[in-house]
């Protein structure tokens, strides 16, 4: 993997394998280095013409509302017009982080316009992205 990304928050790779970006995140992210990462995340989807993202959130915590919107209104439908359509989310330890990331996906699953799946590790999400077509 080749790391294409990094702040003190996230970190985004490259996977050429899936191929897939793969996201580590880490900590309490909010407001610019949020979005910071997610701008970096449309950068690549594009550059790298891929449609699946790993989402390591394990040690990522929850993600403030007006983040989330952002997230829903700004960031997603953008994402898609670029192609992305499959999200595998290693989720975090933090209760609130799940909703949170729930919330945020949960619409796009309703309207069938981004498959996402929940994993408690990174090797089954990869393993189900390398899988999926």
């Amino acid at each position: 993997m080749e790391l294409a990304f990094e702040n003190s928050y996230c970190h985004i790779y490259f996977d050429p394998a899936g191929p897939m970006l793969v996201q580590i995140w880490e900590g309490f992210v909010a407001g610019e280095p949020l979005r910071e990462a997610h701008e970096a995340t449309l950068r690549l989807l594009q550059q790298y013409r891929v449609e699946k993202v790993l989402a390591d959130t394990r040690l990522m915590r929850v993600i403030p509302p007006a983040d989330q919107r952002w997230i829903a209104d700004s960031f997603l439908p953008r994402a898609r017009a670029l192609g992305y359509r499959l999200v595998a989310v290693v989720l975090s330890a933090d209760m609130f982080n799940q909703i949170s990331v729930q919330n945020i996906l949960a619409p796009l699953a309703e309207e069938n316009t981004l498959t996402a799946e929940y994993f408690g590790n990174p090797e089954m999400a990869r393993a189900w992205l390398l899988k999926a077509h």
